[in-house]
């Protein structure tokens, strides 16, 4: 919402008469709470980017043992669920 489209809403709502009347204290209280809940909002959505960073990396890294696996399960003629835990233990070594 942009700020022409914000203030014809507070217009339509009757908010700018409500604000005109409140006390000084009661306009601090309203700002202060604003604040918080923007600051609270802003750790949010860090949180849920740093989440969305780290399941990224966490989906490359099972494409790639995926991919390994299949490769050793290919060489070596064995299942895949065998090849698995061969690939996370070698992608581990390398890791490190």
């Amino acid at each position: 919402m942009n700020r022409r489209e914000r203030r014809n809403m507070q217009k339509q709502l009757g908010l700018n008469k409500f604000y005109k009347t409140q006390t000084n204290e009661q306009w601090r209280e309203r700002i202060r709470g604003n604040i918080e809940n923007g600051k609270r909002m802003e750790a949010d959505m860090k949180e849920h980017v740093r989440i969305m960073q780290n399941m990224s990396e966490e989906e490359k890294e099972s494409a790639i043992i995926a991919n390994r696996a299949q490769h050793i399960a290919q060489r070596k003629q064995i299942p895949l669920i065998d090849a698995m835990v061969e690939a996370k233990e070698e992608y581990d070594k390398t890791k490190k």
